[in-house]
């Protein structure tokens, strides 16, 4: 009888634990940074940077995750993922985290290698992978790019249905390509693919953000 009593006393203990682990991961949010390094936009590494470091870590809280992911040629390889981030429940470390995570940042943008092709949908994909890992309550995408694939031979991508379920997606810094500047619809007709694609393989929104500092707006918006 006694053993039966610390039996249950045990899968009750055990019980609240995991509770607790769900509700807070249902607080959690994860985030997903993809920078693409391919062609003119790797000249836009600096901004990325200051982008993440002013818009995205400050809103981040103990318990958030955050995923750093170049769009190169071949993006859906882990060794694409140049840094991964749990924040610590401790004030003290949670801050030298961020300041540890800016340094990764003026590091990549520092860095002068560029990508022949222009691999979006892999790095999308691989995200995605990421994020649902964390089981996080509010996950969310943030492309940094010109948003024109290049995909080199033989590199097939097709999103499967429920790709990016329960994904916010949000296109930024996104630089116009000559051909855009002739051609507005061009530039616009593109935008509109990427949203509807990702909108069929299950993302819970698509926004294109042309203002950087509108970022935490949007961010308080989907939690």
């Amino acid at each position: 009888m006694k053993a039966m009593t610390k039996y249950l006393l045990i899968s009750i203990v055990f019980g609240f634990a995991a509770a607790g682990c769900t509700d807070n991961d249902a607080y959690e949010t994860a985030y997903c940074t993809l920078a693409d390094v391919s062609g003119t936009y790797a000249q836009e590494k600096d901004s990325v940077a200051r982008i993440i470091k002013a818009g995205i870590l400050p809103e981040m809280i103990p318990g958030d995750s955050i995923f750093l992911i170049t769009i190169d040629s071949n993006s859906y390889s882990e060794e694409n993922l140049q840094k991964k981030l749990v924040l610590d429940y401790q004030p003290s470390e949670s801050n030298a985290q961020k300041l540890a995570f800016s340094s990764t940042l003026d590091e990549f943008a520092a860095n002068l290698t560029e990508s022949r092709h222009t691999d979006i949908s892999g790095a999308m994909m691989l995200c995605s992978d990421y994020l649902k890992e964390t089981r996080a309550g509010t996950q969310v995408m943030f492309i940094f790019s010109d948003m024109q694939e290049d995909l080199p031979k033989g590199v097939v991508r097709k999103f499967n249905e429920g790709e990016f379920s329960g994904i916010d997606i949000a296109a930024m810094n996104i630089i116009k390509l000559s051909a855009d500047s002739s051609n507005p619809d061009v530039y616009r007709g593109r935008l509109k693919d990427w949203e509807a694609n990702s909108i069929k393989a299950g993302a819970k929104s698509w926004t294109t953000m042309m203002d950087p500092s509108k970022i935490q707006e949007f961010i308080q918006k989907i939690k």
